[in-house]
């Protein structure tokens, strides 16, 4: 609906007032004066009204002008109002956008990771040396999961990265091969090691410093991670 902001403001007045039983939807008699508009039998200040207004509503569906006489019109509500009203003129929900941004609800994160991180961070938002630090951080918190769950330490001390992930989830004779499926230590394998190439080894060996966005990105996808992990182990001690 292409009304601007004085239309909108307007309109929004208007519903206000039918619902709260100060105006008459059906018969909304608009009076214009050297001293401005008002409305018949109306108690209250009324807002400045143009008549290009009350036109660009009428042409939008909103209002029904059923007939007019000198500086005088008469107005009624459609049902079309209301709905832009209610829909805040086809404005988009954005609801959702805290959970596209869950770094907006810290309080969902991880809690080690959160911990060890925001110190990091501590030094300035903007700052992409500290979110090198941060994601190099959560980067250590995830291999460091990944070793508990495996029990690394005692089997293969010296692992690191994708070594630690293959030693969980390979196929063949690995600490998960008897409890997940083929297809499941499959899926998993190709996930966790993925993110040992792509991220681990890139910030592992090189000064990375990315932009905020991307290295909030980064922190939240390790995030679910860590949460995959501690689902994995909570299904795998509830078989044993």
């Amino acid at each position: 609906m292409n009304l601007t902001e004085t239309q909108k403001k307007l309109l929004r007045w208007l519903v206000e007032e039918v619902r709260a039983g100060k105006l008459g939807e059906e018969k909304i008699w608009f009076l214009r004066s050297r001293d401005g508009t008002t409305l018949d039998g109306y108690k209250g200040d009324v807002p400045n009204i143009e008549t290009t207004t009350l036109d660009a509503l009428q042409s939008s569906g909103c209002l029904s002008r059923d007939r007019s006489q000198l500086n005088q019109y008469k107005y009624s509500l459609t049902s079309r109002a209301y709905e832009a009203v209610d829909s805040d003129f086809g404005a988009p929900n954005l609801s959702a956008i805290t959970h596209l941004i869950p770094l907006t609800e810290i309080k969902h994160l991880d809690a080690e990771l959160w911990e060890r991180c925001h110190f990091s961070l501590s030094a300035g938002g903007n700052d992409p040396k500290a979110w090198d630090k941060a994601v190099r951080t959560a980067l250590v918190i995830l291999e460091e999961r990944l070793r508990k769950l495996g029990g690394t330490e005692s089997i293969k001390p010296d692992a690191t990265g994708d070594t630690i992930v293959n030693t969980i989830f390979g196929v063949k004779s690995s600490v998960l091969g008897d409890k997940l499926n083929d297809k499941q230590l499959k899926g998993y394998r190709d996930l966790y090691a993925g993110m040992m190439a792509v991220f681990r080894n890139h910030y592992a060996h090189r000064v990375i410093d990315p932009s905020p966005e991307v290295g909030g990105a980064i922190i939240v996808f390790i995030d679910l991670l860590l949460k995959m992990l501690d689902d994995i182990d909570g299904d795998v001690g509830a078989r044993d």
